[in-house]
């Protein structure tokens, strides 16, 4: 595969794939992927992801969602994680939707709260903002399902707290995939 002497980051193909363009932006983008191999192959590796996610329910849950998920079914299981710990998680044979519990949240004042899911490596894979919280367990929920093993393994969380009377705080989980085929 050749070399792209000016590649699209990955941040604008996500945001391509996500419909955050304007026209003009999404007809370059268009052109350029046309007449790129490098940045073809990155666009329709996003493009795979984009539509799996489309597919399935969103990666932030609320509890309720969880407990919908459980009475259609689905093999859940779940585990606990806390800021700045890196903790590998294990995508089990059978399972169909690991729950991520990001805790260690100072959730009272919030107002909103937003999720950055990045690579390590190459950066921003999507976000999701106004995502479910709960202010007394101090946590957010994230909804791993199987399909994600598409993403890279060097997964980060980057939980933005938007408080009622102060700057927005910002708390990172690092939660390596590993998936048991």
């Amino acid at each position: 595969m050749s070399t792209c002497a000016s590649p699209i980051s990955t941040e604008r193909l996500v945001a391509y794939w996500a419909n955050d363009l304007d026209a003009a932006e999404i007809d370059a983008i268009d052109e350029h992927v046309f007449a790129c191999e490098t940045c073809a192959h990155e666009s329709a590796r996003l493009e795979q992801i984009a539509h799996a996610l489309r597919d399935r329910f969103p990666p932030t849950v609320s509890r309720a969602d969880v407990e919908t998920m459980r009475a259609g079914g689905s093999v859940i299981r779940e585990n606990e994680f806390v800021p700045d710990n890196r903790t590998t998680a294990l995508f089990e044979r059978g399972v169909d939707v690991m729950i991520h519990r990001l805790r260690g949240l100072s959730l009272a004042d919030a107002e909103r709260v937003d999720v950055l899911v990045r690579s390590e490596a190459n950066g921003p894979m999507f976000q999701d903002m106004y995502v479910p919280f709960d202010v007394e367990r101090g946590e957010v929920l994230i909804a791993c399902q199987r399909h994600f093993e598409a993403f890279p393994a060097d997964v980060a969380f980057d939980v933005r707290v938007h408080h009622r009377d102060s700057a927005p705080t910002t708390s990172t989980y690092f939660i390596p995939h590993v998936f048991d085929l």
